[in-house]
């Protein structure tokens, strides 16, 4: 059923008018003030009217005015001449009119229009009056409604409903629906037919339901046969914004110079509905990050679980990312630092292990690096007792300037397992040689002799032996060893220590004693260290007469 319009609103972004230039009112030296026409154009009430102001310094003729609407079409453009105007408001020297009656044009459209009139002097403006007249439906809109006063990052859409009905200017009726477009929230409609664009056509009765993305500030809009828009009154929704963080995989990272390092995290964001942290979205919106590092400076999408990644081809130094998500839409910005230190690959080496008899180990070797620079600090001397664990420090050396170290260690203990360890530092990897096992050399007293024998008694007697250690296939004399000779009288059950005398170069050793009475002569070698085992000679009886 048709009704007449009853002051529609929302005309008036339909109903533009371009005012014409004209003199001012005022007199001159050169001439009679002339009229002058502005806003000329359509009824910003009613598009069925034509519209305008005009003043002079006498009175207008309202039998003067005509006006000429020429319709923006291709080809031959039709005129129509409308006459009969009414003051509407003002004085006839400065007022406003309005065509007498409804426009009955032959097309809707847009119309330019010109007008020409005459005041009670008979002068005519300077310039005619220029405007347009769009001559179109106008969508009229009501009873706007949406479904949430809030929106958030997990509920960014609204649900619009309400009515639309059509102004007619040719007729002014007002019909339910709108069939001149579809109705659009919020600025959703792209320029072209975006993937975006969120749009629904009215019902018959003139209700619309249209569902889409908001920020804050929501309306619905239709689009006129000139593509100017007319929208609802605007309504206000509440806008939540969510704290953002990034997590990193490892915020203090270390990697070795030349090789590859990828800094890994999550951007995450408060969760409104669960009040939890929760990984953004991949493919949502406002949901990439800006990564500022070694690179430069680049933005990535996130992956699932709100994952982002950047890989350095080659470490070549210290360095560190400032990541940043957020910061509009309804996400906060958030931002971390994560830093990279560089290590060097050290390597240990230990040229020189000599093991003394004594229980003195050469430790001579050099600390380096297969990449990066050199690594500083001690190396450590460590024992253990079987060569896998109990791990002890029992001397530390320093190296030069050039990694290289050279020097001798006393061993406490001669026994066991040795190896060198390099702890590590802020810039370089641990390293450790391999292991040295100490083994006991057999020690043995050959060619033990206690002669003359028989001897007569308070004669001199002599006792000699070599004192030997096993090497490979065969034995060396053990030089500068104290070897205890030892004398068991005959008929008694324990010896007693007579002399200890020191082995030559070639391990030998030599005592002279006088003889008292019968019994045996033994030498015995008790090893000063773990390095070297004990040995004892076989007696060698001596008769005293």
């Amino acid at each position: 059923m048709r009704r007449s319009l009853i002051a529609p609103l929302a005309l008036v972004a339909g109903l533009a008018s371009i005012a014409s230039a004209g003199p001012a009112l005022a007199d001159t030296p050169a001439g009679p003030v002339l009229p002058v026409v502005s806003d000329l154009g359509g009824d910003p009430g009613d598009a069925g009217y034509l519209e305008f102001h005009a003043s002079s310094d006498t009175a207008i003729d309202p039998a003067s005015i005509t006006a000429q609407l020429t319709l923006r079409v291709s080809g031959d453009r039709p005129v129509t001449a409308v006459t009969g105007f009414t003051l509407v408001s003002g004085s006839a020297q400065d007022g406003t009119w309005r065509s007498s009656q409804r426009l009955a044009l032959g097309a809707h459209g847009v119309y330019d229009a010109t007008l020409d009139l005459a005041d009670a002097d008979g002068d005519h403006p300077g310039n005619l009056g220029q405007g347009v007249l769009r001559y179109e439906d106008v969508p009229v809109f009501g009873n706007t409604a949406l479904d949430r006063a809030v929106v958030d990052f997990d509920h960014p859409t609204v649900t619009a409903t309400g009515t639309v009905s059509t102004f007619d200017p040719a007729t002014g009726e007002t019909t339910p629906g709108w069939t001149g477009s579809k109705l659009y929230l919020t600025g959703t409609r792209s320029a072209g037919s975006g993937s975006w664009e969120v749009g629904t056509d009215a019902q018959s009765d003139g209700s619309y339901r249209v569902t889409a993305p908001v920020r804050s500030d929501v309306y619905v809009y239709a689009v006129q046969q000139d593509s100017q828009t007319v929208s609802s009154d605007h309504v206000f929704v509440d806008r939540t914004t969510s704290p953002t963080r990034i997590v990193f995989d490892k915020a203090d990272a270390t990697a070795l110079y030349e090789s590859s390092y990828t800094l890994g995290g999550t951007a995450q964001y408060l969760s409104p509905t669960t009040n939890s942290w929760t990984p953004l979205t991949a493919g949502g919106p406002d949901t990439e990050v800006l990564v500022q590092g070694p690179l430069g400076t680049h933005a990535y999408d996130l992956g699932a679980e709100g994952r982002f990644s950047e890989t350095l081809a080659s470490v070549t130094g210290n360095t560190g990312w400032t990541v940043g998500v957020g910061g509009f839409g309804f996400l906060r910005q958030g931002s971390a630092q994560a830093t990279l230190r560089a290590l060097s690959s050290s390597v240990l080496t230990w040229g020189d292990r000599t093991f003394t008899g004594a229980g003195a180990i050469r430790v001579k070797g050099r600390l380096s690096s297969s990449a990066g620079p050199l690594p500083t600090g001690g190396v450590r001397l460590q024992q253990s007792s079987d060569g896998r664990t109990g791990w002890t420090t029992v001397a530390t050396v320093t190296p030069n300037s050039t990694g290289f170290f050279d020097t001798w260690h006393k061993l406490s203990r001669p026994t066991g397992y040795l190896r060198l360890n390099y702890p590590g530092s802020r810039s370089a990897t641990t390293a450790t040689t391999g292991v040295l096992h100490l083994t006991r050399a057999v020690t043995r007293v050959t060619g033990f002799n206690a002669s003359p024998e028989p001897v007569r008694k308070g004669r001199k007697l002599t006792v000699t032996g070599i004192l030997q250690r096993a090497k490979g296939t065969g034995w060396t004399g053990l030089a500068g060893q104290h070897v205890t000779v030892r004398f068991r009288a005959a008929g008694a059950t324990t010896g007693t220590r007579v002399a200890t005398v020191t082995t030559g170069r070639d391990g030998r050793f030599t005592a002279t004693f006088t003889a008292q009475r019968d019994g045996t002569w033994y030498a015995a070698y008790t090893a000063p260290s773990g390095y070297l085992d004990t040995a004892t000679a076989t007696g060698d009886y001596v008769d005293v007469r």
